[in-house]
């Protein structure tokens, strides 16, 4: 089969009537699920291209309709999602699982939740952070996927090693997929935390995910990526690593396979964009742990819209991270508190322009492969 009749990408079917991308299939249904109405600004005439085809939708749009592509044959189940018995409780977002045999979960009083109670009295950003130590423990065991270890009594303490180790390698597609699954776990655990989004519906919580756990995942990132001498890695929450350069520890073998001067010209982007926007930014401003736990949680208080009916239960919690940072400045900080507090509420702006960077890149980039991700991270990005 040749390639996406829209695109030229990978062809993941025909069922709209041409063989298209799984990328061109979720855009051609969503724009006729949601009867959008898109505008060209340069002529109605842009090309779409595997690189280019983001740019323009009008234009897009137009060429799914031009190469056979049907509206008709969008069934109204697209829109109701899968069929299920009506005695069958609607499934959980997430199922609660043990990812590796390192973690284990965060004491419960009920023992039946692996969730770090936020209660009335104490420090919420101080309970958050228990929580994110818990999670940044576990990110440790990933770095070893598919390696190979030594074979006999030294294996463990090879495994040990690695885990704990100042070891770091190129980042694979598979960490990629496993990294962004695990950005969705950590985001669903941390706002679960929260009574406000246990409540919402869960095609509520999927929409707040689908933004959130990019945002979630790139303060986790960044804040490993500041931590580096090196102002040109970005690493990942296995320690693993993206360079701008495409080809820094690329394997031989991989340099000689086809498209990879392709992938090499549209690798750069995201990495340049997500230093610049995000890595270096929290290096120059030292932002420290009890930060990146206020940074995560401002961040999901930031989809309002969603709660509007809890909005005076929002305002409280807001009012109450607010106040712990600003305690948090006066102790560090003493006359530049109001300073800081500002400079780190601000800088939510720049870790949310880095998510559209992200996005683009699930579409161009072969680590960031969109056909090779896994259920869940389809079922929170693509649904």
């Amino acid at each position: 089969m040749s390639g996406c009749a829209v695109c030229g990408d990978r062809v993941n079917g025909s069922r709209y009537g041409a063989p298209a991308c799984l990328g061109c299939i979720v855009f051609f249904r969503r724009a006729i699920i949601n009867d959008v109405n898109y505008k060209c600004l340069k002529g109605e005439n842009c090309p779409i291209t595997n690189e280019s085809r983001c740019i323009c939708r009008f234009c897009r749009l137009q060429k799914c309709f031009t190469v056979g592509m049907k509206a008709a044959a969008i069934q109204r189940r697209d829109v109701m999602g899968p069929r299920k018995s009506k005695n069958m409780p609607a499934p959980q977002i997430i199922k609660e699982e043990r990812f590796s045999p390192v973690c284990t979960p965060v004491a419960s009083t009920s023992g039946t939740s692996s969730n770090v109670t936020i209660s009335s009295t104490g420090g919420l950003i101080d309970k958050l952070m228990r929580l994110q130590e818990h999670q940044w423990s576990c990110h440790r065991s990933y770095f070893c996927m598919g390696e190979n270890f030594s074979m006999g009594a030294d294996m463990f303490d090879d495994i040990k090693l690695r885990i704990q180790g100042e070891n770091f390698r190129r980042a694979r597609s598979g960490d990629v997929n496993t990294m962004i699954r695990l950005g969705i776990v950590d985001a669903v655990r941390w706002a679960n935390q929260f009574e406000i989004f246990r409540s919402l519906h869960n095609h509520h919580k999927k929409s707040i995910l689908s933004e959130y756990a990019f945002a979630f995942m790139l303060v986790d990132q960044g804040y490993l990526t500041s931590q580096r001498e090196e102002d040109d890695l970005w690493m990942l929450q296995n320690n693993t690593y993206m360079h701008s350069d495409y080809f820094k520890g690329l394997p031989e073998a991989d340099k000689r396979l086809d498209m990879v001067h392709t992938k090499a010209k549209l690798h750069p982007h995201f990495v340049k964009d997500a230093l610049q926007s995000v890595g270096l930014p929290m290096k120059a401003l030292v932002i420290d742990t009890f930060e990146c736990a206020v940074l995560k949680t401002i961040l999901l208080f930031g989809h309002k819209n969603f709660f509007l009916e809890s909005r005076e239960m929002l305002q409280q919690l807001e009012s109450r991270c607010i106040l712990e940072l600003t305690d948090h400045c006066k102790k560090k900080y003493q006359k530049d508190a109001a300073v800081r507090v500002g400079t780190v509420i601000l800088f939510t702006a720049s870790i949310r322009c880095s998510i559209m960077a992200v996005y683009n890149q699930t579409r161009v980039s072969d680590l960031f492969n969109l056909m090779t991700f896994d259920p869940l991270v389809k079922d929170v990005f693509l649904s």
